[in-house]
């Protein structure tokens, strides 16, 4: 079966630029789209032949094996060149012989001149081919570990991360009030160079905030403990924690039972513009290891007093 020549149906030949290919197919394939065909099932076939021509002649080894396939039916032959002709032959190849002859004739140049000017020509044409194009490093990742309380409040931090022949490299590095876990750090142009006069790219840390043991965040409030003593709880009292280099007041309520949260607004996590979440303190009761004979004296009024209302019950 004789294959298909995508040649003629895309209109171009095998001296055809990707460019010129690229033109004539958009050009094609907006007359033969099915959207622009409705109905005429004849115009979807057309179609996908220009689509499978395509990819096989914009494809430097699909082309090479298609044109082996179909050298014996001379497809894609550049289209002959009449000698005296002036005018644009098909698929846009001009008369090289013509086109000498109008620069010597009509401009007044020799040969030698006519000559000259090809091969600055095709210099031309080779110097702009040739031209790289810009394109910007490839960014590094890296990760950064802070305490809470430099998330809380800022931070300066140093990374150093190893660069090409084992040499290590070390940023500062701002860390914003208020970052939360996870969230990037973009460090621009400290990532590896570009290529071909394309600009560096960045240096993108990723965050991570270490929680400690017995202090938790749950987005922008703080949970924690506070240890009570069991007169505290039962009469209620106001008392100063540190937590983060802060002295805070915190009220207990009366009654406090293990477990039991008290709530002090404006002491959590902080947004990067200054609104703090709450601290949460989970009330533990914790006995005294030693007491005075006058506390052991309270605690066994208060055993009796436990104990006559036991009985009235």
């Amino acid at each position: 079966m004789k294959p298909k020549d995508y040649y003629a149906l895309l209109g171009v030949h095998k001296r055809s630029s990707k460019e010129e290919i690229k033109q004539n197919y958009r050009k094609l394939a907006k007359k033969y789209h099915p959207d622009a065909n409705v109905g005429r099932p004849e115009m979807e076939e057309i179609f996908k032949d220009l689509t499978v021509g395509y990819d096989i002649l914009m494809d430097k080894d699909k082309k090479k094996k298609y044109d082996r396939q179909v050298v014996r039916y001379n497809y894609g032959a550049p289209p002959k060149v009449e000698k005296n002709k002036t005018k644009t032959k098909k698929y846009g190849v001009k008369n090289e012989n013509a086109a000498n002859e109008f620069v010597s004739t009509i401009l007044g140049f020799g040969k030698d001149a006519t000559e000259t000017l090809k091969t600055k020509a095709s210099e031309f044409k080779v110097n702009i081919t040739s031209k790289k194009i810009a394109k910007k490093g490839d960014n590094i990742e890296a990760i950064l570990e802070i305490a809470l309380i430099e998330g809380l409040f800022g931070a300066e931090k140093k990374v150093s991360l190893k660069a090409a022949g084992g040499k290590v490299n070390t940023y500062t590095v701002q860390v914003p009030k208020g970052i939360k876990d996870g969230e990037k750090i973009r460090l621009a142009a400290l990532g590896k160079p570009g290529k071909n006069g394309g600009k560096n790219g960045d240096l993108i840390i990723t965050v991570k905030v270490k929680e400690q043991a017995d202090i938790k965040l749950d987005k922008l409030d703080i949970l924690s403990k506070i240890n009570l003593s069991y007169a505290q709880a039962i009469v209620g009292d106001r008392v100063r924690i540190k937590m983060f280099g802060e002295s805070i007041e915190v009220t207990v309520p009366a009654n406090t039972k293990e477990g039991d949260k008290i709530i002090v607004d404006g002491k959590g996590y902080t947004t990067s513009d200054g609104i703090r979440g709450k601290l949460i303190l989970e009330a533990a009761l914790t006995a005294p290891t030693t007491i005075t004979d006058k506390e052991r004296k309270i605690y066994e009024q208060l055993l009796k007093v436990e104990k006559q209302q036991t009985k009235n019950k």
